[in-house]
């Protein structure tokens, strides 16, 4: 499935309103958003984020996540763990939710 491209212009837009550097791969079948040499999180083919959180905070995350929906990431049949989530493409159809998954990830970021 192709990457969703409207999805990554906001990511971009998003991460430049913030001053934040950043760098693109394509990896996880997904284009993802590294800062400091490290994935910050990725646009999925569909509309959704592979997001990376502080694992600390994942767990609250997927509790709290409401309109939010997340579930932990899906790698070959194995779960990721609390740090990497999967971001319904419903829950950032708006910019209050995008942000709330870029806040949630630059909590971690290094």
């Amino acid at each position: 499935m192709a990457i969703d491209e409207q999805l990554a212009d906001r990511v971009r837009d998003a991460l430049f309103a913030r001053g934040i550097e950043w760098e693109e791969r394509r990896m996880f079948g997904a284009l993802i958003f590294l800062v400091g040499g490290s994935i910050l999180m990725g646009v999925r083919g569909g509309g959704g984020l592979l997001v990376r959180v502080d694992p600390q905070e994942g767990e609250r995350l997927l509790a709290d996540a409401g309109r939010y929906y997340a579930r932990v990431a899906d790698m070959g049949g194995r779960g990721m763990g609390p740090s990497w989530l999967d971001v319904s493409p419903d829950a950032v159809e708006d910019e209050t939710g995008l942000a709330h998954w870029i806040e949630a990830c630059l909590r971690r970021a290094p």
